[in-house]
């Protein structure tokens, strides 16, 4: 699991403890929660390190297999939800393994 050091209060700091932890702490991202800065890059970098699924499905999913609807939501990115008459019609971005859990429910958009 890769880590993230974050050290907060930079607003706080002496010059001088901010270079000796800068010293110390190679590669950490420096923030103040109180004045806003760095907090932008700190969002950057998550965003860039976290995992992004790679399949595009459009299905329709049952109303009886929300438990799946609930996976794609927290497994993958999903890009539209419409709830019809027979179902949730999700538009989503998934990994390979719920893609191929998925792909009975696969169904042109009517």
């Amino acid at each position: 699991m890769p880590e993230v050091i974050v050290v907060n209060k930079v607003d706080a700091m002496t010059e001088d403890d901010v270079l000796t932890l800068r010293r110390a702490l190679p590669g950490a991202v420096w923030v103040s929660a109180r004045t806003g800065a760095g907090i932008q890059g700190l969002r950057e970098l998550i965003a860039g390190r976290l995992p992004h699924p790679d399949v595009d499905v459009d299905v329709l999913v049952p109303y009886d297999r929300g438990d799946l609807v609930a996976r794609v939501h927290r497994d993958g990115e999903v890009l539209s939800e419409r709830h019809e008459d027979a179902g949730t019609r999700l538009s989503a971005r998934v990994d390979g393994g719920l893609a191929a859990t998925l792909e009975q429910f696969a169904d042109p958009v009517a």
